[in-house]
């Protein structure tokens, strides 16, 4: 391309090699799908630890009535004889529809709330059923039963066929807001990491008097850009290598017996356009890092010490964070008024957008969310240019935010 020149790729190719070389890339890229993997089962594991053992409730019922009505459900067994060390004690005073309040469960540890449940349950069908009963009207059960209407209501989405047709495409909103809350959440902690790269390694070299040599032979402008570009291609290879690993576990899910990632979440992913989100998300990943890292390289530029970074950090940190915590409540509301302008404004589009995307946002809107994201992304480039071609080799005392402001003004 004409702006690329021959010294800026050199640049963008010493800061991706020396990056994806490192060995701390090549374990974080392969084990983080591994981790997260295993801390998903893991936490179902070790949540199900002790499941199989059973725990005694010993049951002091004094009106004599109760204790017949619970059962054993094979993870918690009641008894109303003497045991050393029971689970729990469950104390009945008195007659539970005149006060439902002569009942207590007595515990040394923290009584589970499956426990809590199974008791509550099976007392209050045997309270209901014995009210019922009191009121002497024929068939009263099955009046009851028959006027109860349960309606299962789920979220549907039209697709290219005539509606008539009856064929929908149905897409989940359960999966729609939790696919997009993990690339809301990927895409955080992106611009995050990658952004900091940038400013740590801007501040490194401005510190090592290394960037004096460098510009000699290269203009800082091409240094800047070719930084951005090079670090950037390193989280866009770690994300398509997620990808990658991804699309693989939906090929094995439909391979006979393979219960490491089930068919019937391939076809969740299939429904809320998992390709399209993907693409976005790289589109919506270069407009948010390159905005937000080139304020992370002008700070990099004017700052001396790690020490003094904190005092231009904290605004922008702050911006990201908000960003995050809109894309997190737009989850609840996807084509509220905050949602949608927030995936507008460029300074948030590239969090929020992430979250309404699986819910279906329409063309125009999207299209122009891109647009009014680069076209920032080509004014935030030009104005942390200047601020980095004018501190990258100032050192002493940090610069003011009015002198931050004349340099702007060059």
């Amino acid at each position: 391309m004409k702006n690329i020149r021959p010294k800026m790729w050199i640049i963008i190719e010493r800061e991706y090699m020396t990056r994806v070389r490192k060995k701390s890339f090549i374990v974080m890229t392969i084990l983080m799908p591994l981790l997260f993997i295993g801390l998903s089962v893991g936490t179902v594991f070790l949540a199900r630890i002790g499941e199989g053992k059973e725990r005694i409730i010993q049951v002091i019922d004094h009106t004599g009535e109760y204790f017949a009505v619970l059962k054993n459900d094979g993870q918690y067994r009641f008894t109303e004889d003497a045991v050393e060390s029971p689970y729990a004690c469950l104390v009945i005073t008195g007659d539970l529809l005149e006060n439902p309040k002569a009942v207590s469960l007595l515990s040394e540890y923290h009584i589970a709330a499956e426990a809590e449940n199974l008791i509550n349950s099976q007392l209050n069908d045997y309270l209901r059923n014995k009210k019922l009963s009191s009121y002497n009207i024929a068939n009263i059960r099955e009046i009851i039963r028959d006027s109860r209407i349960n309606i299962n209501l789920k979220g549907e989405k039209f697709g290219s066929a005539d509606a008539s047709s009856s064929k929908q495409a149905i897409s989940s909103t359960e999966t729609a807001s939790a696919v997009g809350m993990i690339f809301t959440f990927l895409i955080y902690l992106f611009i995050m990491i990658y952004g900091n790269m940038v400013l740590h390694g801007v501040m490194e070299e401005k510190t090592n008097r290394i960037v004096e040599i460098i510009i000699s032979s290269v203009k800082p402008f091409d240094l800047m850009i070719g930084k951005l570009i090079g670090i950037g291609l390193v989280g866009i290879t770690q994300f398509g290598v997620w990808v990658t690993f991804v699309a693989l576990l939906s090929t094995s899910a439909t391979i006979p017996g393979n219960s490491l990632f089930p068919a019937g979440i391939a076809g969740s992913l299939a429904d809320v356009g998992l390709m399209r989100l993907c693409l976005f998300f790289v589109l919506f990943f270069v407009g948010g890092y390159m905005i937000y890292a080139s304020f992370f390289a002008a700070i990099g530029a004017v700052i001396n010490s790690a020490e003094d970074s904190q005092q231009y950090i904290t605004p922008i940190t702050i911006l990201i964070v908000f960003a995050f915590f809109a894309g997190s409540y737009g989850a609840q509301n996807p084509d509220g008024p905050f949602a949608f302008w927030a995936s507008l404004i460029p300074f948030t589009s590239p969090i929020v957008m992430m979250i309404r995307l699986p819910f279906g946002v329409p063309w125009p809107e999207l299209l122009l969310s891109v647009v009014l994201l680069f076209a920032t992304v080509i004014a935030t480039v030009r104005l942390a240019a200047k601020i980095y071609l004018t501190g990258v080799l100032m050192y002493g005392k940090k610069p003011t935010w009015g002198e931050l402001a004349r340099w702007l003004r060059y």
